[in-house]
């Protein structure tokens, strides 16, 4: 991820496309963080802006409660809107501690043949244990 912009233009940004957002419930009654993967600026974006809108915006909502995390893969391009597995690996070992500790499931919707390929074979590699039993 790479910074065009200025930082405040940066969090403004995740604001208005609604990256992230806290809505509804898994079977289980879970909180879901859902992350529009093709709504991702990656080339407008640095890690550190994204990980300040997290803990200030979205973190503090989750509280204490147990949640699952809805990836939604559609309509990403490589090139223009996709964080890559590192990015994403990123974003989770920004959350704190306590609140992943509360991190039930992840489920990962509509991955292309290669992110399965990916993930299926170098995926107990590249994400802790504890994550990739909830994938």
């Amino acid at each position: 991820m790479s910074s065009q912009i200025s930082e405040a233009d940066q969090e403004l940004l995740l604001h208005k496309l609604d990256i992230f957002k806290i809505r509804g419930k898994d079977k289980q009654g879970h909180k879901i963080l859902r992350i529009i993967g093709k709504f991702f600026p990656t080339r407008l974006l640095i890690v550190e802006v994204v990980k300040n809108y997290l803990e200030e915006h979205i973190f503090p909502r989750l509280g204490k409660r147990r949640f699952s995390v809805l990836y939604v893969h559609t309509g990403v391009q490589r090139s223009d809107n996709f964080p890559g597995i590192s990015g994403l690996r990123w974003i989770y070992e920004a959350i704190p501690i306590n609140i992943r500790d509360n991190l039930q499931a992840v489920y990962f919707l509509h991955p292309g043949l290669q992110a399965r390929l990916f993930l299926a074979t170098f995926g107990r590699f590249l994400f802790s244990e504890g994550l990739y039993g909830k994938l």
